[in-house]
């Protein structure tokens, strides 16, 4: 698969530059545990939730052809090359195999450890450093690389729902016309605040609207004082991350927008693969429907890697839509096997490497060798 994270996270950043080593806070590392642990628990209940047993699912899986894995194998490392273009398009200087690296060992980190997000903080810092890249160039490429790889999600997945709904690809789904209609609406009204935001009246409407927002949670009065202030830093900000984003999109777009669109694309084709080969065989806009809920999951973050919400929103499609259980949940957890777990081992080999091969002290130039 291609990687659930298509852009990881160089560091807590700032106009200012990076923090070299970022710290996890005891909360937050116990929120992470609880949400570790209540995503193993979803994943476990999913086949009673669905009607059917670990048994099914494991008569399937023993069926699978190696030929048949062998395809899903190749299909995951296009996405994973994908992604990488996506990486490299996001920081000039940093060569292919470095994306990769930087891509499976944050990705390693992040799904193997409760709150590992903030290790991925430190350890995608500390390898970018050691390449020679400032503090400003890896402000950039994180802001560049998460902005991007969060358009390409919804400019794929929002009008594959959208289309799904309205040819009936959900028919468990009453209303699914009006649902479309809606998702329309939102989806026009996202893409109008992407829009605003790359202008600087714009970015500085939001910024005033975000500090407001900002004020409003902690209770705060709006004083003139301190309203102008909260603006202005919110304002500074926001200006920042505009101009970052808007320098890189500049001279980069073509190869971020197709590299991001394939690579969401590989990993629809994945999920429609791994179905297939589960004996699953129903209409491509269903399965388009719950990949979409699958990706828009992921997003949400509300388990690492929305592990047992993304599963779950998928299986309820494709089940509702008329599809045997265990097959489909087969299916599902062999496409997020690859999309998500199979980075952990992978991505660790390649740090590990990474690890052995580089020299003490030694600073490797940002443009050193590829």
């Amino acid at each position: 698969m291609a990687v659930e994270q298509s852009a990881p996270t160089a560091g807590a950043v700032s106009s200012r530059g990076v923090r070299a080593a970022p710290a996890v806070p005891v909360g937050r590392f116990v929120a992470g545990l609880a949400a570790t642990a209540a995503a193993a628990l979803a994943v476990a209940l999913l086949p009673s939730l669905l009607g059917t047993t670990w048994g099914d699912v494991r008569a399937v899986v023993t069926e699978l052809h190696p030929a048949q894995l062998t395809g899903l194998l190749l299909v995951w490392v296009l996405g994973l090359l994908s992604c990488s273009w996506v990486l490299t398009g996001s920081l000039p200087g940093l060569s292919r195999r470095r994306a990769l690296l930087l891509n499976l060992s944050g990705s390693a980190v992040s799904g193997a450890l409760p709150a590992g997000g903030a290790v991925g903080v430190w350890l995608n810092t500390a390898m970018l450093r050691g390449w020679s890249f400032r503090g400003r160039d890896i402000a950039s490429f994180t802001v560049t690389s998460n902005v991007v790889d969060v358009a390409g999600k919804l400019a794929f997945c929002v009008p594959a729902l959208v289309l799904s709904l309205a040819l009936g690809g959900v028919p468990q789904l009453p209303g699914a016309g009006a649902w479309a209609a809606a998702l329309s609406a939102a989806g026009a009204a996202g893409a109008a605040l992407a829009v605003l935001a790359t202008t600087v009246p714009g970015a500085r409407a939001l910024a005033g609207a975000a500090a407001a927002l900002s004020r409003a949670r902690r209770g705060r009065p709006a004083r003139a004082a301190g309203a102008a202030t909260s603006s202005d830093d919110w304002r500074e900000r926001i200006d920042g991350v505009r101009a970052a984003v808007a320098g890189r999109l500049r001279t980069a777009w073509p190869q971020l927008s197709v590299a991001v669109l394939v690579y969401v694309a590989l990993q629809a084709l994945l999920l429609v693969l791994c179905l297939r080969a589960g004996g699953v065989r129903l209409p491509l806009v269903t399965v388009l429907a719950a990949f979409a809920l699958d990706r828009l999951a992921s997003t949400l973050a509300l388990t690492p890697s929305g592990a047992g919400v993304a599963e779950a929103a998928a299986c309820t499609v494709l089940v509702g839509a008329g599809a045997p259980a265990g097959p489909v949940l087969a299916g599902v957890l062999l496409y997020r096997l690859l999309l998500v777990v199979l980075e952990v081992p992978v991505g660790a080999l390649a740090l590990g490497g990474w690890l052995l091969t580089r020299r003490p002290g030694s600073a490797v130039s940002a443009r050193g060798p590829r």
